[in-house]
């Protein structure tokens, strides 16, 4: 006699628990607590809560990869303007050290 399968979950109900999945993984929840909640609450498989814990570290690279240009601009932006003050207190050693750091962010961001 064939084993009982469990309900298969529909789209939005995968998309609520990969969201749920990611949100462990900001917060630190070890993958053998995200199981066993998922076990308890979502009655699924191992197997199906290694592909929701995949799903959301993908997620959060795509993410990353979002926001990664933005903090560069921002953190050009103001080393830009701390150069630009130290210039005009005639700090240049401060000036120097902006446009140093500027040319190393942006260096890392060409390789």
């Amino acid at each position: 006699m064939p084993s009982p399968r469990a309900k298969k979950s529909t789209i939005p109900e995968m998309d609520a628990r990969i969201n749920c999945v990611y949100d462990f993984l900001l917060k630190g929840v070890s993958n053998t607590q995200i199981k066993r909640y998922a076990a308890e609450e979502w009655s699924v498989a191992e197997r199906t809560v290694e592909t929701y814990i995949q799903r959301a570290r993908d997620l959060q690279r795509l993410d990353a990869e979002l926001e990664r240009p933005q903090w560069l601009a921002q953190a050009v932006a103001k080393l830009q303007e701390l150069e630009r003050r130290a210039s005009e207190n005639g700090n240049y050693f401060a000036a120097m050290r902006a446009i140093e750091l500027q040319a190393k962010l942006l260096r890392f961001e060409m390789s």
